[in-house]
């Protein structure tokens, strides 16, 4: 592969270049993550198709989850001095390859090896994508990157369920992978084109990379990984199996309600920085913590009109997108020079935590009903906002802290 001088040490290379750069790594979480969560929009489908029941096809979603929660601090203990731009290429290749084999598969163990593929890319790509961004940019613009390529993590996370219902609803749910793997291809040139060499800045240990979870700031934002991804995954996995047997919903009323709940998800992304800049990242990340909270709980709990249910699930995505944005602010804010380790430790919590909402909520779904899943995410995501509240980060801004 060609490689370019590194953006970070060349002060005169064009801002627009800079952030083209930024933008193709945002592109690059988003197809992958985006890939991660379409099966969720099309459990049924997916289930119906491969002869499994829809907890079953809940392993579509966990399975990743868990790869990636393995894969991510293996691959920073053996990237070692790796170029990141050569890394980060070949960790995008796996979401075309995990997609294709999507296509193809003709049972639900094919489509499970392509999802194993597919966790390994999740687990690296998103571990090294935002840590390589911020490097791209100056000091002062480093939180801006940040929130941009966590943009594509929060967007990939809301677009993905939407997006595959709706595809799903009109060509079949193979379309709907088919249609990402050439989205996944398209950025994957992106990336080619636009990612400098990024020469390996620090060779981490396994001693060291456990170390990192000393900093409090990190530790805080592991914790509150833990609960926010599981329980918000315990929930979200089993959204469209909730709608079409709890709120009897037809599957165009599906994907018209999924569409709304990623638009919400995507203003609340898009909206975060300023949130975080007005009342600084805690504020800001437990509001969101509680309103996803308490719109799981009276989901799951209460019997409430088709117009307020829906109206729960709008506010439900539209704090959902804040939430990855805030998290990746606070670890950064936490200890700057440790970014890189502390996002790999983050994603690996995160996503073992994901995996663990989806197999738990798969199982209280299966023998309980989606609403005891539900209840489970409620209550795990209520723990998240409780530890935000108890816990004491730094003070925060948006343009940079120091090394």
């Amino acid at each position: 592969m060609t490689e370019c001088s590194s953006l970070d040490t060349r002060p005169e290379t064009s801002a627009f270049r800079r952030w083209l750069a930024v933008f193709s790594l945002a592109c690059g979480t988003f197809a992958l993550v985006n890939t991660e969560f379409l099966p969720i929009g099309l459990l049924s489908p997916i289930a119906q198709s491969l002869g499994v029941t829809e907890g079953h096809a809940g392993l579509a979603v966990m399975l990743p989850g868990l790869v990636a929660a393995i894969s991510a601090p293996l691959i920073m203990l053996f990237a070692h001095k790796m170029d990141r731009r050569n890394l980060l290429l070949l960790l995008s290749a796996t979401v075309i390859v995990a997609n294709g084999i999507a296509v193809m598969a003709d049972s639900f163990n094919i489509l499970l090896i392509g999802r194993i593929i597919l966790g390994v890319g999740v687990g690296g790509f998103w571990s090294f994508a935002i840590p390589s961004g911020r490097r791209l940019v100056s000091e002062e613009q480093g939180a801006r990157a940040i929130s941009l390529i966590t943009a594509g993590v929060a967007v990939g996370t809301v677009a993905g369920v939407p997006a595959g219902a709706f595809i799903g609803d009109l060509f079949g749910w193979r379309m709907a992978f088919t249609l990402n793997a050439v989205l996944a291809l398209v950025f994957f040139v992106l990336q080619w084109l636009a990612l400098p060499s990024l020469p390996a800045q620090q060779s981490i240990g396994l001693r060291a990379m456990l170390g990192v979870t000393k900093v409090a700031g990190i530790r805080y934002a592991l914790i509150i990984g833990i609960f926010m991804a599981g329980g918000h995954f315990a929930a979200y996995t089993y959204l469209e199996p909730w709608l079409r047997f709890n709120l009897h919903l037809s599957a165009s009323d599906i994907s018209l309600l999924l569409m709304g709940y990623g638009v919400a998800g995507l203003v609340g992304t898009l909206t975060t920085e300023i949130s975080v800049r007005e009342f600084g990242v805690k504020r800001a990340f437990m509001l969101n913590m509680l309103l996803l909270s308490v719109s799981v709980l009276v989901l799951s709990l209460f019997q409430v009109p088709l117009s307020l249910a829906c109206a729960l699930v709008i506010l439900w995505g539209l704090a959902f997108g804040a939430l990855p944005v805030c998290l990746n602010i606070w670890t950064y804010q936490a200890s700057p020079a440790l970014f890189e380790t502390g996002s790999a430790l983050l994603v690996c919590v995160f996503q073992t935590s994901l995996a663990l909402g989806a197999l738990f909520g798969g199982i209280l779904a299966d023998n309980s009903g989606v609403s005891s899943a539900f209840l489970l995410g409620g209550v795990l995501t209520l723990l998240a906002g409780i530890t935000i509240f108890l816990s004491r980060p730094q003070p925060v801004t948006l343009h940079g802290a120091p090394e």
